[in-house]
């Protein structure tokens, strides 16, 4: 209990440090990089040592299906907090990522996050989330790509939920294709409701790209479906088959 509660303040005193460092850094630099490449490379800084101080690595499968070079949007499953660290590591894509709007309150955290570019969405105000979402998208070219937990929150112990929409009506909207990704592991080092996290492995799986350019919005439950069969086929190749049903 002691060792727990130890490794728990470790990892909120180590993150919060972290946050004051680096939080300053980005808000600067964000006043000289209108693409905000510069303030999300300090972002990924930041998610490296959260995860290397807790002792987390990441495997990573499939980087060679994309292009660097192309902008996506990456939908994926989510079972922790240490899912965007994950990916923002090891994904070399400027991201986009979609939050909601309560994470914006944080302070210097909230701020940050919004400097680095993240699309805070209000889902109790759909036309400004509208409006957001919109915007983004005449961002999201030369690699700069919108990140969507598709979920909408984070599952728990791994059991995947039914997907939201909203990643797919962006997809159609920007002609971007579709890049189904799928995070193991995570709700085992830092499960929903922890407070402290355990050093081990996850596992980022990137999936192949699914092209958009056929398809119109008409078609989102589809495209959707597509997605989230990719993700739900590599869980249960990865023995996850019973947490996956849902």
């Amino acid at each position: 209990m002691i060792l727990t509660g130890t490794m728990a303040l470790w990892a909120a005193t180590t993150t919060i440090l972290y946050t004051l460092i680096l939080g300053p850094a980005v808000l600067l630099l964000s006043l000289f990089s209108k693409s905000g490449r510069s303030p999300y490379k300090i972002g990924r800084f930041w998610a490296w040592l959260i995860m290397k101080t807790n002792g987390v690595g990441v495997r990573v499968e499939g980087l060679e299906k994309i292009d660097r070079e192309r902008s996506y949007v990456f939908m994926s499953n989510h079972s922790s907090n240490l899912d965007p660290l994950a990916v923002a590591w090891k994904l070399s894509h400027p991201l986009r990522f979609i939050g909601k709007q309560s994470l914006e309150k944080i302070p210097l955290f909230g701020w940050a996050a919004r400097r680095a570019k993240v699309i805070f969405i209000d889902r109790s105000d759909s036309p400004k989330s509208i409006a957001r979402i919109n915007q983004a998208i005449r961002e999201l070219r030369d690699g700069i790509s919108a990140y969507f937990f598709a979920e909408g929150t984070r599952n728990v112990a791994g059991k995947l939920q039914a997907f939201k929409k909203g990643g797919v009506v962006l997809a159609l909207k920007a002609k971007l294709p579709i890049v189904p990704v799928t995070i193991l592991g995570g709700h085992k080092l830092f499960p929903k409701r922890a407070l402290r996290i355990k050093p081990g492995t996850m596992s980022v799986i990137v999936g192949d790209p699914i092209d958009t350019s056929p398809y119109d919005e008409g078609d989102r439950d589809m495209v959707l479906e597509k997605v989230r069969s990719v993700i739900f086929q590599n869980l249960r190749d990865h023995g996850m088959v019973d947490s996956a049903k849902g």
